[in-house]
C-alpha cells in the first residue's frame, strides 16, 4: 500500500491584508498560489488539511477554502481547523454546519492562537465547545477531533478530553515514536484516533520548529523512515512545512516512493 493512503498535508489559504489594507488583487493573486499548491498536493496525499488564521493573522475561511478546493475539483478528502478564540458559539454552529453541507470529512476544534486584533474569548474552551456541538448531535454529521500535545503530560484537561470522547486527536508537531506510541495506548481504551503531525525537517522550517520547542534530532536524518513508521501505527498523519512548500512537497514525493 502506497503511503499516499495515509498520508494529509497542512495547507494555509490566502491571508486577507497586504501589509495594513484589503487589496481585492491581491486576495486574487495569492488565491490562484493556494490553489496552483493544492492541485500539485492532490496526487501525492490522500488529504488537506486547511488551517484556520495560524498565529492570529487574518486569512480566507479554512471552510470557504475548502469549499473552493471542492468546487474547482480537487477530489482529495478535506479536513479544516476551527478556531474558537476568536468566534462565539453562534459562530461555532455556523461553521460547523457549512463544513457539514460542504461535505468536510472532520473538523480539528482548538483554541488557537489571539486573534491580530480585537477580544479573544477565553470561554467556553475547545474542548467544552465539543461537548455542547455533541449535545446537538453535530458529531453525528462530522468527524470532529481536539488538539494534544505532542507528548503526554498528565493533566485534569488531558482527563477531561479523553471523557469527552472526541472522534479523534491531532497531536502537536512529534519528535518520538515512542511518545505517539504512548499517546495511542492512552487513547485506544477509549476508541478515540490518533493522527500525528510531523513537521518537515528543512533548513527553512527550523525557526519554526524553533519557536514551538521542536526537536527533530531522532528524524532529521530520515524523515521518510520515520513518517512511514509513524504512518503505521496511525490512521493518518498531517505532514507541515510551514516555511517551505517546496521542501514539503519534495518530502511527499521521497514518501510517494516508499512502499508501507
Amino acid at each position: 500500500m502506497s503511503i499516499s493512503s495515509k498520508l494529509v498535508y497542512e495547507l494555509n489559504p490566502p491571508k486577507l491584508l497586504t501589509e495594513d489594507s484589503f487589496n481585492i488583487t491581491d486576495l486574487e493573486t495569492r488565491m490562484t498560489t493556494f490553489l496552483g499548491r493544492a492541485s500539485i498536493l492532490s496526487p501525492l496525499v490522500r488529504g488537506l488539511h486547511i488551517t484556520d488564521s495560524v498565529l492570529g493573522i487574518p486569512r480566507v475561511s479554512s471552510i470557504a477554502a475548502a469549499s473552493i478546493l471542492k468546487n474547482v475539483g480537487i477530489k482529495v478528502d478535506l479536513s479544516c481547523s476551527l478556531r474558537i478564540s476568536d468566534r462565539n458559539l453562534i459562530a461555532v454552529l455556523q461553521f460547523l454546519s457549512e463544513a457539514i453541507r460542504n461535505k468536510i470529512e472532520s473538523i480539528l476544534i482548538l483554541k488557537g492562537d489571539a486573534p491580530f486584533s480585537g477580544p479573544s474569548f477565553s470561554k467556553p474552551t475547545a474542548t467544552e465547545i465539543l461537548k455542547i456541538v455533541s449535545f446537538y448531535g453535530i458529531n453525528d454529521y462530522i468527524k470532529l477531533y481536539l488538539s494534544f500535545p505532542s507528548k503526554i503530560i498528565r493533566t485534569g484537561s488531558l482527563e477531561t478530553k479523553l471523557n469527552i470522547r472526541p472522534y479523534g486527536l491531532v497531536t502537536q508537531s512529534i519528535s518520538s515514536l515512542t511518545d505517539l506510541g504512548q499517546i495511542i495506548d492512552l487513547t485506544k481504551p477509549h476508541g478515540i484516533h490518533v493522527i500525528p503531525c510531523i513537521m518537515c525537517p528543512s533548513d527553512k522550517n527550523r525557526s519554526s520548529a524553533s519557536k514551538i520547542g521542536l526537536d527533530w534530532s531522532e528524524y532529521v536524518k530520515d524523515p521518510v523512515q520515520f513518517i512511514s513508521e509513524a504512518a503505521k501505527m496511525s490512521e493518518k498523519v498531517i505532514m507541515s512545512s510551514p516555511n517551505s512548500f517546496d521542501d514539503g512537497v519534495k518530502l511527499l514525493k521521497s514518501l510517494n516512493e516508499n512502499i508501507l
